[in-house]
């Protein structure tokens, strides 16, 4: 049964006559890592109207790059975050959820108590119509002035796998967890040495800097020079960039709305809605919580919880 509310958000939209008005959905969710999945999956149960676009040809987001297990989730072991990804696609598909893959929203435009989208696919192309909309477009690796490249890794995961280290000498950059995590991988696959390079104090837990202690740590100003693969003068055979995570925001975004905090993160309060009624977000997109899968789907359920209750349902 469609609501009052979504009755008159609908009506008040201007009317696309051409064959580019693909729909109207009572929620529309960007992204589809653990926040969006588990978003949109609330929002189906909960009886509201929901799109899930995607961009990528799959659900579960940077778990996607992940060949490692992930021993982080609570009462789920044995599982890598490529698999958790998996079941993160399965479960939506599986329910019901309408879901956009290999789509972007180009355009977002505030109007008439409701937003109206302009999303690119490869089986769609047109206007979606929404009275909310959920920014889930979680974070990328900060690659910095570096180019992924054969031998230049950008972030953890299945870049830093691809990468030939046997025998070769490795340079990591940047001093958090994933620093060391990787460091600690490479050297399991045989890399004749590796070299951290953190320009302040590593950060990362010291459990983590205990486990290899063959690794050479170097703190302080250093240069990096991808041209010639070099780290201060010395010369090495791959680099692994590890410079953290940056909110990934989707292309339609309006630049003029005030909608990011001082790190470039999407504002919410409590319940996830930002300073502009009906847009919410959730997830890593926020910094609103620590950010991993747990805290992520977490974000992505209260969100959705709040837009039902604001439909009346």
């Amino acid at each position: 049964m469609i609501s009052p509310l979504y009755s008159r958000m609908t009506a008040a939209f201007p009317s696309f006559t051409n064959s580019s008005d693909v729909g109207a959905f009572e929620a529309i969710v960007i992204g589809g890592g653990p926040a969006g999945c588990a978003c949109a999956l609330w929002l189906h149960k909960l009886g509201v109207r929901a799109l899930l676009v995607e961009a990528s040809d799959a659900l579960g987001g940077l778990q996607r790059r992940s060949p490692y297990e992930n021993l982080w989730i609570p009462g789920l072991m044995g599982h890598t975050g490529e698999e958790v990804a998996g079941a993160l696609h399965r479960h939506v598909h599986a329910i019901g959820v309408t879901c956009q893959l290999n789509s972007r929203v180009r355009r977002i435009e505030a109007a008439d108590g409701g937003f109206s989208l302009r999303v690119e696919g490869e089986t769609v192309r047109g206007h979606y119509r929404t009275q909310h909309l959920v920014i889930a477009t979680g974070t990328q690796p900060v690659r910095g002035h570096f180019r992924p490249a054969h031998n230049v890794a950008v972030g953890p995961g299945y870049p830093m796998e691809n990468l030939e280290v046997r025998n070769c000498k490795i340079a990591i950059l940047g001093g958090g967890d994933n620093a060391f995590d990787q460091a600690r991988f490479v050297l399991q696959r045989g890399a004749k040495s590796v070299t951290i390079y953190s320009r302040t104090p590593p950060r990362a837990q010291p459990g983590l800097q205990a486990l290899i202690p063959q690794a050479k740590v170097c703190i302080g100003p250093y240069t990096a020079d991808q041209a010639r693969m070099t780290v201060n003068g010395e010369v090495f055979d791959a680099f692994g960039v590890m410079y953290g995570f940056a909110a990934q925001l989707p292309d339609g975004l309006p630049q003029d709305l005030e909608l990011k905090n001082e790190n470039g993160y999407i504002a919410v309060n409590r319940q996830g809605e930002t300073v502009l009624s009906g847009l919410w977000a959730c997830g890593e997109v926020t910094d609103y919580w620590h950010p991993c899968v747990t805290t992520s789907a977490a974000h992505g359920i209260q969100v959705a919880k709040q837009i039902s209750l604001r439909l009346g349902r």
